[in-house]
């Protein structure tokens, strides 16, 4: 439970590819030179946000992907992944200590003093039981990390004791995920909480103990937030943290490289890194993350309505190509079914070969109406878009009739699950995320029926039956097994892990130690600091 030494931590983020180079961006057609910015003396930092962040930044609604730039800054849980490793390694929060029953039903947390809510309010055992229970009461999708909790028991102010009605493995997962239960002051949600649990409130208000609070909420245009002056982690060297909204890459970029943003994190376009990478006047880093590419088959549909189809659909894409031409600077094949490190070395392992043949046999026995493929992708992403292009002149060689259609994010997570059999055939995503590293949690979403990310509704009996009794267990040849049953299925197989890229100003400081494995599109902003010009020159030699 300790954290790590520094001299493990340097270690660690050496292996993570820490690149501080240099180059020019090509945008709208010419050759652009990167100015950047000097240092900022106003204590203000600037972080570009592609699209709004989508749902309101309450830790108990909030489930998507660049918001957490926002919630994992101003509410705090008990224990979290700790920043600045390239393992899942789960550290103290507001939990200084705990302790875990052999039969995983009851846990036992110590909780940290001296500790206050942006309202003011003491954080204390109390605390605990009313976030639980308002996340229960809220049931958005992040609810399903406390609805094992059987009772909450608060024997004094700094001891909590969490009784689960079965045994879950995974529940310190649950906690330490970046949409785990965050303590919520029980002071803002009592007079706060109208009809609807104080959710009006909090989408344009903050109640938690992290480092930052919300100061300006403007849906579609920016979010701001500002120091908490009573944080229990000491003073940060950034008071005021900025977050305009962008809807066009090209221009976030360009505020980037006039110097009007300190940092973009995880949404420069895979077409741009290199020249970032090779740009002296910005630091880029490739940092490693649970994220995974993945290709969801529908079922639903009959040209993918059976496992020998699907399998035959993901050998014959060669995804090798595809991360070489596409995302090479931030992924790499995959080797496992699960996000990269889930399991231990040598517990399951998954060989991505190429080969079109049993699609090409497949496809020959079709009629010409039946060979017709839609491609879906994310309408945000121009690396998927890229991607599916590709894919689609693969299948076009293979004698498929292969069209490509974007989708908005409200179309995937919504109409998708509920009307599988009118969503694409395929659906490519080049990056998407569990909600933690633990395999319980990757499997559950991906590939039960009822997950958050099983958006065309591909699973099977046998893969879920396996995982709930991982779950109980915790043990990794069951969750081998799982990972068996669904590569049979065929359901959602990934096929590539993928890093968070992060390019920023060459004075802001500790990039790497704030980054969290488990946490894309943020950094933990109060671990930021303003280096020399000399500091950078030496980061960058190294």
């Amino acid at each position: 439970m300790r954290r790590q030494s520094a001299a493990r931590r340097a270690a660690a983020l050496a292996a993570t590819l820490a690149l501080t180079l240099a180059a020019t961006l090509t945008a709208c057609g010419g050759e652009q030179g990167t100015t950047g910015s000097a240092a900022p003396t106003d204590g203000v930092l600037r972080v570009g946000l592609l699209n709004d962040i989508g749902q309101p930044p309450d830790p108990d609604v909030y489930y998507s992907g660049n918001g957490l730039a926002l919630t994992t800054n101003m509410y705090e849980g008990l224990v979290r992944y700790e920043p600045g490793v390239d393992t899942a390694t789960i550290g103290p929060a507001l939990a200084t200590d705990w302790q875990v029953s052999e039969d995983n039903t009851t846990y036992t947390f110590t909780l940290r003093e001296d500790v206050t809510f942006h309202d003011g309010t003491p954080f204390t055992a109390e605390a605990v039981e009313a976030s639980f229970d308002r996340r229960t009461a809220v049931g958005a999708g992040p609810a399903y990390m406390v609805a094992g909790v059987d009772s909450v028991d608060t024997p004094d102010e700094t001891t909590v004791v969490i009784h689960l009605a079965e045994p879950n493995s995974a529940f310190l997962d649950y906690l330490a995920s970046p949409y785990g239960p965050r303590m919520i002051s029980p002071t803002a949600l009592a007079e706060n909480a109208g009809d609807d649990h104080a959710q009006t409130y909090l989408s344009t208000h903050s109640a938690g103990t992290g480092p930052y609070q919300l100061s300006v909420a403007r849906v579609g245009e920016r979010y701001e937030m500002t120091a908490h002056d009573g944080y229990w982690g000491g003073e940060p060297t950034f008071t005021t943290i900025e977050l305009p909204v962008y809807t066009d890459t090209s221009a976030m970029q360009l505020a980037l490289n006039n110097g009007d943003l300190s940092t973009i994190i995880g949404a420069v376009p895979s077409a741009s890194q290199a020249d970032y990478i090779e740009d002296d006047a910005v630091q880029a880093y490739s940092l490693p993350s649970f994220q995974v590419g993945v290709l969801y088959m529908n079922p639903n549909r009959p040209f993918m309505a059976t496992p020998e189809a699907r399998r035959a659909m993901f050998s014959a894409v060669d995804w090798g190509s595809v991360i070489d031409q596409v995302v090479a600077h931030k992924a790499e094949l995959a080797t496992g079914s699960y996000s990269r490190g889930a399991l231990p070395e040598g517990v399951e392992s998954r060989e991505i070969t190429h080969d079109p043949a049993p699609l090409a046999d497949y496809v020959a026995g079709l009629s010409g109406a039946e060979k017709t493929v839609l491609i879906g992708h994310s309408a945000s992403s121009a690396d998927d878009a890229q991607i599916a292009n590709i894919i689609a002149a693969q299948l076009q060689g293979l004698g498929l009739d292969a069209t490509i259609t974007s989708y908005q994010t409200s179309q995937v997570f919504g109409e998708f699950a509920t009307n599988p059999a009118e969503a694409p055939d395929l659906f490519l995503s080049s990056g998407t995320w569990p909600d933690s590293s633990n395999p319980y949690m990757y499997g559950h979403v991906f590939w039960d029926q009822d997950g958050g990310l099983n958006h065309l509704q591909c699973f099977s009996d046998e893969t879920t039956e396996l995982l709930a009794e991982a779950l109980v267990s915790g043990d990794p040849a069951t969750y081998g097994a799982a990972a068996e049953a669904n590569e049979a299925a065929a359901c959602t197989p990934a096929w590539a892990y993928v890093n968070d890229f992060v390019v920023a100003q060459p004075w802001l400081g500790g990039v790497e130690e704030a980054h969290s494995i488990a946490e894309p599109y943020t950094l933990d902003f109060h671990a930021l600091t303003v280096e020399s010009a000399d500091a950078s020159d030496s980061a960058g030699d190294e």
